[in-house]
């Protein structure tokens, strides 16, 4: 009877000890997407978040957003070439670092062109935004747009 138990102590041993790294593991994984959600919580509010607006068709609107990593994300719409009556995205695109906090920009590569939008905060419900458009073709498009925040 002896020799029986004495198999049995290490086998739940064993046991225990696996259980134990199971659930350390499963804490774990549980701690890290805990704190990724707290992480992007603390990110500091930046002023450009929201949407902002115009009446000029060729730029609409700018959503702009903080992602999950800190970043800033934008969004540009206009007046779609194919149904006037309604605004087209543009696509996502990740807005560029800048040690100036009333700067930011953007940029997207197109088929036959490369544009980057410059966006200055005027104050907390204003932008102004210089689009530039580089054509492939060697020709070059600016326009300026005054932006409002939408509440």
């Amino acid at each position: 009877m002896s020799h029986a138990s004495a198999v049995g102590r290490p086998l739940r041993q064993i046991m225990a000890l696996l259980v134990t790294v199971a659930l350390t593991l499963g804490l774990s994984a549980v701690m890290t997407v805990t704190s990724s959600k707290d992480a992007a919580a603390l990110c500091s509010a930046d002023r450009f978040n929201g949407k902002w607006r115009s009446s000029d068709p060729r730029l609409k609107r700018i959503d702009i957003w903080q992602g999950e990593d800190c970043r800033l994300y934008a969004r540009a719409w206009s007046v779609c070439e194919h149904d006037k009556s309604r605004i087209c995205s543009w696509g996502t695109r990740r807005m560029g670092d800048s040690p100036e906090p009333n700067f930011r920009f953007f940029y997207y590569n197109w088929s036959n062109a490369n544009e980057v939008l410059h966006l200055r905060m005027k104050d907390r419900s204003h932008i102004s935004v210089w689009d530039r458009t580089d054509f492939h073709d060697g020709t070059k498009q600016t326009i300026s747009v005054t932006m409002y925040k939408s509440s």
